[in-house]
């Protein structure tokens, strides 16, 4: 194993909580109601344009419109969430652990900049990454593995050299496509609903060990 890649929503910080707030009220603004049900369906791990697509519905969004419209979503979720803003239970330790092993670390997020610059200035985490990529960093976001191949490439390692830390079906679907092994994050679905899609499931990262990863990757 030479490097560790991380989702950032629902892996690093469980901000699943308060997307769905964020969007229930987003989705109030122009008279729509989002269900958990549907929150779920059309918004956990989708991408914004997705998302809006979704919210506004029979309607053609342009580019600038999309753009517009997910950057009021995302000002509403980072001041909703400032003054909760705390990290998955364990993932300080796990992260000196890998910087302690010299084991490669990168974030790949399909949220926007604004927000992974948020998550990590609020949380001191820069000194453990080697790689940050947001959404605008690659042309198709996921489930395509684009942003876990460019993470890699970055980092100059293969995928059998990798795991992959992921939480929403979406992101696993891209995970796995690249090729890499893949850790399931129970924050957003319980374990048993992704354990047959992961080589791996954890609650947190107080149950993840360096001996349990390298195991997965000599699985695979």
């Amino acid at each position: 194993m030479k490097a560790v890649i991380f989702d950032m929503d629902g892996v690093i910080v469980d901000t699943n909580p308060h997307h769905r707030i964020a969007w229930r009220e987003y989705y109030q603004r122009y008279g729509k109601t989002l269900s958990d049900a549907d929150f779920v369906q059309y918004v956990s791990g989708k991408h914004n344009n997705d998302i809006l697509n979704h919210l506004f519905s029979g309607k053609v969004l342009t580019a600038d419109e999309s753009k517009q419209l997910a950057q009021e979503k995302e000002a509403l979720f980072r001041e909703l969430y400032s003054k909760e803003i705390t990290p998955v239970v364990g993932l300080i330790p796990f992260l000196q652990s890998l910087k302690d092993a010299h084991i490669l670390t990168a974030v790949a997020t399909s949220a926007p900049v604004e927000n992974l610059d948020f998550v990590m200035d609020a949380l001191s985490l820069r000194p453990y990454f080697d790689v940050l990529l947001n959404e605008s960093l690659v042309s198709h976001p996921k489930p395509d593995p684009e942003i876990y191949q460019k993470a890699m490439d970055m980092l100059g390692v293969d995928p059998a050299e990798s795991i992959i830390f992921e939480d929403s079906m979406t992101g696993i679907q891209a995970a796995k496509a690249s090729g890499a092994s893949v850790v399931g994050m129970a924050t957003t679905q319980s374990p048993d609903e992704l354990r047959p899609f992961v080589d791996d499931v954890v609650a947190d990262f107080s149950q993840m060990t360096l001996d349990r990863l390298e195991k997965l990757v000599k699985i695979f």
